[in-house]
């Protein structure tokens, strides 16, 4: 139940989600703007979806973020960012690319901090409205005025678009006000082996109400229509502001009745349906036909604007059913990997004890020669089929992801009709334990690897050849990085040891 809580209270679960068209059919930013892939093209364009012309065609080789309240920024080759307007949409405004951002809020306000900088609140003038201190970690997008905020200590407060804090950090896991003035989070004291609780607070940190996770299991840590969806034993039902059990807002027995094969509801209230021959359309909450039912694929923009698809190709509609403009396009770029930024510096002796932490004197990060999956077998969970085919496990931990790549097939299928069954007897050839600091100093590999590199002899690990350590086992370690990211692999057998580069970023 404690994973459980951890999964579901991850800041920005939903409005973090990377959607494409053909992905999903529901877009999470309130846009004016779309960022869509012509056919034929590699390139990247923007589409204004009221009007459905194009601001700028194949402008840029990667996509760009969600364009909200005009803004977007789009990664460079190196790793950094730059953000545009769309009245000047292939010139960037800032004048020195940051390390890492969050997407604009529509207030007009991001977080985003410069390699070796600390995080900072910016306007859309990529103007400092204030640096954040040099304690905070990470931070959330703005939604309602607010961004959430981790400290070193691990703990969650909140700030406002001026950079003030609003509520200290107190919390073990903090939620954005996204669809309202009340946010769930987890205080510290509330985790506890056998059962944990969730609080719901308003604007000003006062804890509203808490309930236990055994009675009630949000569906997604934030309220929607005045509401918290949550499961009660097998049934959805509704929280509001006082904790208290209520009808759903939303009203669609009409829908229900209608038979539909499936229907989800828009942000306007509206639900996009799917008849009984997998054609789609738009009705109201009564069942009156508003887009007719002749549809492949229907996703909702959020501004009386649909994307309809067919044959891989796609445009825009309005609320009426009638085209938009005549642009075709193939993908749209309706999410972001980056909702959180992170400073722009790290602890280079923190971050080496602790990947350093990992190794000890015959093993790495639990593993040694002979491991097999069944010593693993806490890692994995119930669900077979959803490994079936695979033959590595990532596991995060803390700032690094560990990959353990096993000999064979972790979990198989005698056939389609069988069920899927786990090879215990799999064993663990590499670990792979990654770190990434792109949005650091240029520098901040090497001093990670050199301070990594010092402590191997007291890991059992002594130089080999190539930056290879091996122990006396004939197991074996060699470190490098890439593209801002720092790796240590850990071999069972010297004799598989693959070569690790040393790339600086420019």
């Amino acid at each position: 139940m404690k994973k459980l809580i951890y999964r579901m209270a991850a800041v920005l679960c939903l409005v973090a989600a990377v959607v494409a068209c053909n992905e999903s059919d529901n877009y999470p930013y309130k846009t004016d703007f779309l960022p869509v892939q012509l056919p034929g093209s590699a390139k990247w364009s923007i589409l204004d979806v009221n009007s459905g012309a194009l601001v700028a065609k194949d402008a840029f080789d990667v996509a760009p973020s969600p364009v909200i309240g005009g803004m977007y920024y789009v990664m460079n080759e190196d790793g950094t960012f730059n953000f545009y307007n769309v009245a000047a949409p292939t010139t960037p405004v800032n004048k020195e690319p940051y390390g890492s951002v969050t997407v604009f809020c529509e207030d007009g306000y991001a977080i985003a901090s410069k390699r070796g900088g600390a995080l900072c609140v910016i306007n859309k003038q990529c103007e400092v409205v204030k640096e954040l201190p040099k304690e905070v970690a990470q931070c959330s997008m703005f939604s309602r005025g607010m961004a959430a905020y981790q400290n070193d200590l691990g703990l969650w407060g909140y700030i406002d678009v001026k950079g003030d804090t609003v509520i200290p950090a107190r919390f073990a896991t903090a939620n954005l006000f996204v669809n309202d003035d009340k946010a769930v989070v987890i205080e510290p004291d509330q985790i506890n082996d056998s059962t944990t609780h969730f609080s719901v607070i308003d604007k000003a940190g006062k804890v509203i109400f808490t309930a236990n996770v055994l009675d009630y299991r949000p569906v997604q840590p934030f309220y929607i229509a005045g509401v918290l969806p949550v499961i009660k034993k097998d049934t959805i039902v509704c929280l509001n502001d006082k904790g208290e059990e209520v009808p759903t807002p939303n009203k669609y027995d009409a829908i229900e009745k209608a038979g539909y094969k499936d229907f989800t509801r828009t942000a306007g209230g509206f639900y996009i349906v799917m008849g009984k021959d997998g054609k789609m359309g738009v009705v109201d909450h009564d069942n009156n036909t508003l887009i007719d039912l002749k549809h492949e694929r229907i996703t909702d923009l959020s501004r009386e604007r649909y994307i309809v698809g067919k044959d891989s190709l796609w445009n825009l509609i309005d609320a009426k059913g009638n085209d938009v403009g005549n642009v075709k396009f193939v993908h749209a770029h309706g999410g972001s990997e980056s909702v959180f930024a992170s400073r722009g510096f790290i602890d280079v002796n923190l971050a080496a004890a602790s990947l350093m932490a990992l190794v000890n004197p015959g093993s790495c990060a639990g593993v040694t020669r002979g491991t097999t999956l069944m010593d693993m077998n806490s890692l994995l969970g119930d669900n077979a089929e959803a490994l079936v085919g695979q033959n590595v496990i990532s596991i995060p931990q803390g700032p690094f992801i560990i990959r353990y790549l096993f000999d064979s097939l972790i979990a198989t299928k005698a056939d389609a009709q069988s069920p899927a069954s786990f090879n215990f007897d799999a064993k663990v050839q590499i670990v792979n334990i990654s770190l990434n600091v792109m949005h650091c100093g240029l520098e901040t590999e090497a001093n990670i690897i050199s301070l990594c590199e010092s402590a191997m002899g007291t890991r059992g690990f002594v130089l080999d050849t190539d930056n290879v350590f091996v122990d006396d086992m004939r197991q074996a370690i060699n470190i490098g990085y890439r593209n801002g990211v720092v790796s240590l692999c850990f071999y069972t057998q010297r004799g598989d040891v693959k070569p690790l580069p040393r790339t600086p970023r420019k």
